[in-house]
């Protein structure tokens, strides 16, 4: 029956639409719903409230991104020619990149949330994360917390979004979706990091697929929260070595490859 509904392009444009807003709602509102009841049982900073939120992405971002991208053949056509198989340079890069660049967007975090604090009194908006202490809460955090998020965020913010207007746009689409990424996480006092993120990932989807960008933002996601773990102090040259490896790791992700592949979207 679902083979049949999907050969009629109206029918297939309706019915993704249709089970898009349905997911987005219920994920909505029963993430709400779910979250509010944990922070009201003093569960606010404890990892099963994250893995509601992980849950609401799910259903808010990731399953209404795929069914909105298959609701055109083109435009899943397009997606899937994004799904492309990871590389060992690619891994080897995403993991540089991912400790340096967490380690130097912190940096701009922090120096932006100072000058923010002292224009506005601002003091940031942040949630505790919770504390892992076993190899299972880790791996749990790990996943609710990190990989989760990443791969539905990349579904919508790159994917879905990104696609889109890059094909309208192609140099400012990537710039749009970064800002909508970055003030979808509602974290003033790191604005100006996660729209740099936003376009980061963003060039890495042009450039290496839909799961090269997933995994550099899943990696990016697991030092930030090892990172939130720890009271890290950073002399200025270990400093200049994470903002050298950064760029280091830029440049190896983000250089035509030899297909001569190459994109009209710059950075």
């Amino acid at each position: 029956m679902w083979a049949v509904f999907m050969r009629s392009d109206k029918a297939r444009l309706l019915i993704c639409w249709i089970l898009a807003l349905a997911c987005a709602a219920l994920g909505l509102i029963g993430g709400i719903a779910l979250g509010a009841r944990l922070v009201r049982d003093g569960q606010a900073g404890s990892l099963l409230l994250y893995g509601v939120n992980a849950g609401q992405q799910v259903f808010t971002f990731a399953l209404p991104a795929l069914l909105i991208l298959q609701a055109r053949p083109a435009r899943w056509r397009r997606f899937r020619e994004k799904c492309l198989p990871l590389r060992v340079e690619t891994v080897s890069f995403s993991l540089l990149l991912a400790v340096s660049g967490a380690v130097a967007a912190g940096i701009l975090a922090s120096l932006w949330a100072q000058w923010l604090q002292s224009m506005t009194g601002y003091q940031g908006s942040a949630d505790p994360l919770p504390v892992p202490r076993t190899a299972g809460e880790w791996a749990a955090s790990v996943l609710v917390i990190a990989v989760v998020p990443a791969l539905s965020e990349e579904l919508l913010f790159r994917a879905l979004i990104q696609g889109g207007l890059c094909s309208r746009l192609p140099r400012a689409g990537l710039w749009i979706a970064a800002a909508i990424f970055a003030a979808a996480h509602m974290r003033w006092e790191a604005l100006p990091a996660l729209l740099l993120v936003g376009a980061v990932l963003g060039k890495i989807y042009l450039r290496r697929g839909y799961w090269g960008s997933a995994l550099v933002h899943a990696l990016y996601n697991t030092v930030v929260l090892i990172l939130a773990m720890r009271s890290v102090m950073l002399s200025p040259l270990t400093a200049l070595i994470c903002f050298a490896a950064c760029i280091l790791a830029l440049f190896g992700l983000l250089k035509e490859d030899k297909n001569g592949e190459t994109d009209s979207s710059g950075l």
